[in-house]
């Protein structure tokens, strides 16, 4: 005999479950390569200005750039008293959360492990948009191995 379920609507058949953990980590890895390689052209602005001392904690890391006039410069934040060095951490951290979000975000606490890396980017100046996108991201992340509810 066999074992003849109903399907309620709206229900997947087969392995629904392992297709929404597959997206969910698509979109999150997404999430986390975007806010990455926009980390990283903050960086890059901050090193173009050299070894000077930042206007404040707040700056803009693309300051006379005809490119970045209508998104105000690029602001950032860093708490490293040096454009240079905050540039240079800017990129390795950026690095970071690229090969992270590509190959180890379903790893167990790899959702937890892009939000830290989204909180060094938003420390040392990698904007303030792309750490926020993703915090989001490793936030959606940290559900990727858990069981779907119904």
């Amino acid at each position: 005999m066999r074992d003849v379920r109903r399907r309620r609507p709206g229900q997947q058949q087969g392995n629904g479950d392992t297709e929404m953990r597959s997206a969910a980590r698509t979109v999150a890895s997404t999430f986390g390569v975007i806010m990455s390689l926009v980390g990283f052209e903050h960086g890059v602005g901050e090193i173009l200005q050299g070894s000077v001392p930042p206007s404040g904690l707040m700056f803009e890391s693309w300051p006379h750039s005809e490119l970045f006039k209508i998104m105000a410069g690029e602001p950032a934040m860093s708490v490293i008293p040096n454009l240079l060095a905050s540039g240079v951490l800017t990129v390795l951290v950026s690095a970071a959360a690229l090969i992270w979000s590509l190959a180890f975000l379903d790893r167990r606490n790899g959702g937890l492990l892009l939000v830290l890396h989204s909180l060094c980017l938003l420390l040392v100046g990698g904007g303030i948009a792309p750490p926020l996108m993703g915090m989001i991201a490793g936030a959606a992340a940290t559900r990727i191995s858990k069981p779907l509810r119904r």
